[in-house]
């Protein structure tokens, strides 16, 4: 998954209403720029920050990649641009609280990227449309959001409240076949608070833990499968790096029970009984599907699962 930032203070009324981003290829003097051919980098689930009049006001989910398209209608009067461009269609999910960005602009420097970042040393936005996000600014505009929008903010500790609910559940289910010390109980909690836009990111790819089709998000854990405790900054947000399941089978892939080959079949620990596998609902013809850089991570959670 990637990250931008988009002002839209020429287009915003049209964009919003339309429920998309446009930018044109080129100018009446035939000339491109970054920040119009960077559209072409967006793909289906990223997440784009829209910024208007100097304010952080919605956060964009694309419901598709990036296309070539003609001008839409409604930005007619912005007649400087030629009518070939790059359509992204997206849902738009406004702020209650509108962020102003300089409050915050020492974090927001100090997280962008160098290059084609949406902010310059004077503490104002770089002239143009999209903008590249880093992960980490990505994680620092989350942690903003959920601190400032009393709502969203509302919203998600009652999604925390729900996952410890799940977490303890887990622990007791656990107690009954697996002996667990009481640090690592503590770590499999941490592990599961205040990660709401780790899951949110998750939830925009996928809908359903991987191994059993559970899709009410009240039970989906987004699963690190390189521990956050373990893991850098950019890893910890990388949606790569999750895997959505259930609390049952979020529990065994936490505690190395199982895990998966370079193909996504599962492996299961030989010390796990038939009727414990089949109470939990697992089985050794199980398979889920990995991309390149999950199969990275995986690689690293086998060799776990292995020294177990």
């Amino acid at each position: 998954m990637n990250y931008f930032l988009v002002f839209q203070n020429k287009s915003y009324e049209e964009e919003r209403k339309g429920g998309y981003l446009w930018a044109p290829q080129k100018n009446k003097n035939g000339q491109t720029f970054h920040h119009w051919t960077d559209m072409t980098l967006i793909r289906k689930g990223d997440i784009i920050f829209n910024s208007f009049n100097g304010k952080l006001v919605s956060v964009l989910t694309a419901q598709a990649n990036c296309q070539e398209h003609e001008r839409p209608t409604g930005l007619e009067q912005l007649d400087l641009w030629e009518r070939d461009g790059w359509l992204v269609d997206v849902e738009y999910s406004d702020l209650e609280q509108p962020i102003t960005y300089k409050k915050y602009m020492e974090g927001i420097l100090k997280l962008q990227d160098n290059k084609y970042a949406p902010f310059n040393k004077s503490l104002r936005g770089n002239t143009g449309y999209l903008f590249r996000v880093s992960k980490e600014l990505a994680n620092f505009f989350f942690e903003i959001i959920e601190a400032t929008n009393p709502f969203l903010r509302k919203k998600l500790q009652t999604e925390d409240n729900l996952q410890l609910e799940n977490i303890k559940q887990i622990e007791n289910d656990l107690n009954s076949i697996i002996i667990l010390e009481k640090t690592e109980k503590e770590t499999i909690i941490k592990s599961r608070i205040g990660q709401s836009a780790f899951k949110k990111a998750l939830l925009t790819i996928e809908k359903k833990c991987r191994l059993c089709g559970v899709r009410d998000e009240r039970f989906l854990v987004a699963s690190h499968i390189k521990p956050w405790s373990e893991s850098n900054n950019q890893e910890r947000l990388d949606v790569d790096n999750g895997l959505l399941l259930c609390p049952n089978h979020d529990a065994l892939f936490d505690k190395r029970y199982i895990s998966f080959d370079e193909t996504g079949k599962i492996m299961v620990k030989q010390s796990l009984e038939a009727t414990t596998k089949m109470f939990l609902n697992i089985n050794d013809t199980m398979r889920i599907k990995l991309n390149e850089r999950q199969q990275n991570y995986m690689k690293w959670h086998r060799e776990k699962f292995s020294e177990n």
